[in-house]
């Protein structure tokens, strides 16, 4: 037994963020990642010279902890500005949406005129919209967005802002979601930048990665107790690995079965919190030269199954050839078809981006198709005052602490902080 070592289940942002601050407090740290690399829903591949993002895709200029580790891993020469645009289809055509619109020529002015109502509420709650400022947000928690758009605004609104904010900040169609969580959402769009990595945004934990001892390729299986009945380890089931305290830095449904003895609020907050799930896929395309907006949102109104396509190469000028196209597939069909073997996902994806007049199929290549089980936290109405709960009940067992992007209102600065605060109560 070590007296100072700390063992970190995942080498994502909060299990990297926790590990940097403890080691710098001199405790001695081992993570254990099931994947081979460090970032966990943070990827980018290279494709002949061209970094493509097939996981989180950018930082807003209001993350503090994550733009203060860029500096300090000497990133913030790779960083570039996202200015470019996005486009709505609705009734079969494409409308270009300039980056931080308020006015959405999507919809109609009535409907423009309606929106003006989401500002008094969101307004009045400024100081809360912060990531940390969910408890004075409990009363908007607990109203469920869709229904809430409907009665306040209409059904236009729902579909052509609404729900492609949504897609964008929660990975989720709207259905379900906590009317806080929007409005948090909407204050970020109105009020931040957005940038990610020339190098790919993989480049981030990598080097937060480096000097630190990473057990890669092992999955944890149990959380081990002492006689005491506090955390001492983890078992990866063909070996035992101990030190003083655990920080669990997965995602909720993946700590869930690690111990079988929560309490009653962690076992009911670990049981009902959900994460989206979804495949992404990349293509590889011909005749792209033309698209000029990064991000384009389908329409399910017009039938379409597809959440949104993203173009690599205008993420920010000259960012890749324009040869490149993502598949984002949100909410039920993503959960359907993720477990699929790859040709079914394929000739799902294939069929439905058929429908889009600027995709030829024909000479479309797959470069990869990305699982994620556990992508992105989903802040259902009601669940935040279940997280509260959660939280509360933390130190039991003793000496296990909790890290992840659903501890802290999700995104990546939310993982960062996450790690950071729970480095803090091992300091």
């Amino acid at each position: 037994m070590y007296a100072t070592r700390i063992i970190i289940i995942g080498a994502g942002i909060a299990g990297l963020s926790a590990a940097y601050f403890l080691k710098n407090a001199g405790h001695e740290v081992v993570i254990i990642e099931r994947e081979s690399c460090p970032g966990g829903r943070i990827k980018s591949i290279d494709r002949d010279g061209d970094i493509i993002d097939v996981g989180a895709q950018f930082i807003h200029s209001n993350y503090k902890l994550t733009l203060e580790f860029c500096r300090e891993f000497n990133l913030e020469s790779d960083l570039v500005e996202m200015k470019s645009d996005d486009m709505l289809m609705r009734g079969g055509h494409p409308h270009i949406i300039s980056w931080g619109a308020v006015r959405i020529s999507t919809v109609s002015l009535w409907s423009q005129i309606k929106l003006l109502k989401l500002f008094p509420p969101m307004l009045r709650r400024w100081k809360s919209m912060a990531l940390e400022g969910w408890p004075d947000l409990l009363d908007m928690d607990k109203l469920e967005l869709t229904t809430y758009t409907r009665l306040k605004l209409n059904e236009e609104c729902l579909e052509y802002v609404v729900r492609p904010l949504m897609l964008t900040y929660s990975m989720s169609e709207p259905e379900g979601l906590s009317v806080a969580y929007f409005f948090r959402s909407l204050q970020m769009y109105l009020m931040t930048g957005a940038f990610c990595f020339k190098s790919g945004n993989d480049v981030l934990p990598k080097a937060m990665s480096k000097g630190l001892d990473i057990i890669y390729g092992k999955t944890v299986k149990n959380i081990l107790l002492d006689s005491n009945g506090n955390a001492c380890g983890v078992s990866t089931g063909d070996e035992d690995i101990e030190g003083s305290a655990v920080i669990s830095a997965i995602p909720s449904p993946a700590l869930l079965p690690l111990f079988s003895g929560w309490n009653d609020r962690q076992q009911e907050f670990l049981e009902e919190f959900t994460f989206c799930r979804f495949p992404l896929v990349t293509f590889e395309c011909d005749s792209l030269d033309e698209i000029t907006y990064w991000g384009g949102v389908m329409d399910r109104q017009a039938g379409d199954k597809l959440s949104f396509i993203t173009y690599p190469h205008v993420k920010y000028n000259n960012a890749t050839r324009p040869l490149y196209l993502q598949a984002w597939l949100l909410g039920p069909w993503g959960e359907e078809l993720i477990d699929l073997p790859d040709d079914e996902i394929l000739d799902a994806i294939s069929t439905a981006l058929r429908r889009i007049d600027s995709v030829n199929m024909d000479s479309a290549k797959l470069i990869s198709i990305e699982r994620y089980p556990n992508t992105y936290p989903q802040f259902r109405a009601g669940m935040f005052e279940k997280l509260l709960r959660f939280k509360a009940a933390e130190g039991f067992p003793g000496n296990l602490y909790f890290a992840g992007d659903y501890t802290e209102g999700g995104l990546i600065e939310g993982a960062a902080q996450s790690g950071y605060k729970a480095a803090r109560k091992l300091i």
